[in-house]
C-alpha cells in the first residue's frame, strides 16, 4: 500500500460543478428568462436590454462565480517559515457569494483569526482565500467553515476562528421582512475548536459578544 492511499479526498467546497461554465449557453438563458419575463424582442434586439445577456454573463463568469474552481492552496501559498504563534487576525473583509436555492446573492463582512503553526500569511491573500471561497454557489454556513478549514489544512495554522455577517438577499426579499435583517455565522478549527478560552480571546479580539 502506497502513502497515497491514506490522503483523503478533497473536501467538497460549496456547489463543484460537473462542466466548465458555458457563457453562450448562458447569455441564451438569460435571453430567454428575459423573454419569459415578458421582455419585447425591440428591446433585446435594439432598445435599452440588447447587451444585458452579456453583461449578467460577464458579471457571473467573472465575479459571482469568479472562485469556482479556484485551487485554495494555490491562493493562500505557502506563507512563510516563522516561529511566533500569536493570535492574527484580519477584519472586515468584504465578502459575497450566490445562494444555491434562489440564486440571489448574500454580501457582507468576514473576520477572520489564525494560530500560526510555524507560517504566516500575508493578509492580501486572507482576503482573496475569502474571495475565492465565496464567489461560487454556496451557503454562508459553508463558506464560513471552508474558511476556519482552509487555513488549519493549506496554511498549517494551529487553528482558525471565522465568523461572517451578511445580508441575505433571499431574505430581505421575504414577505413581511424589515429589510435590516444580519445572518452571523462561525466557525472553530484546530485548537479553537478544542479550548473554549481560546474562543474567548478570539471573539474579544474581534469585538463581537462571547455568546456568538
Amino acid at each position: 500500500m502506497h502513502d497515497d492511499d491514506h490522503v483523503p479526498p478533497p473536501r467538497r467546497i460549496g456547489i463543484e460543478p460537473a462542466r466548465p461554465f458555458n457563457g453562450a449557453a448562458f447569455e441564451a438563458a438569460v435571453t430567454a428568462l428575459l423573454k419569459a419575463c415578458g421582455v419585447a424582442d425591440a428591446d433585446l434586439d435594439t432598445g435599452h436590454m440588447k447587451s444585458t445577456p452579456k453583461r449578467v454573463r460577464e458579471l457571473w463568469e467573472k465575479r459571482l462565480l469568479g472562485g469556482t474552481g479556484a485551487d485554495v492552496g494555490d491562493i493562500l501559498g505557502t506563507g512563510f517559515e516563522d516561529p511566533r504563534s500569536d493570535l492574527v487576525v484580519v477584519r472586515g473583509i468584504a465578502v459575497h457569494g450566490v445562494c444555491p436555492h434562489h440564486l440571489v446573492p448574500f454580501r457582507g463582512v468576514a473576520h477572520v483569526a489564525y494560530l500560526p503553526g510555524g507560517r504566516l500569511h500575508g493578509f492580501g491573500r486572507i482576503a482573496r482565500l475569502v474571495d475565492a471561497l465565496g464567489h461560487r454557489f454556496t451557503y454562508q454556513e459553508w463558506l464560513t467553515r471552508d474558511i476556519a478549514d482552509a487555513l488549519v489544512e493549506q496554511g498549517r495554522a494551529r487553528g482558525a476562528a471565522v465568523v461572517v455577517e451578511c445580508e441575505q438577499l433571499c431574505l430581505l426579499l421575504g414577505e413581511d421582512r424589515r429589510g435590516d435583517e444580519r445572518v452571523l455565522t462561525t466557525a472553530w478549527s484546530g485548537v479553537f475548536a478544542e479550548d473554549a478560552s481560546l474562543r474567548q480571546e478570539a471573539l474579544r479580539t474581534l469585538e463581537l459578544p462571547r455568546s456568538v
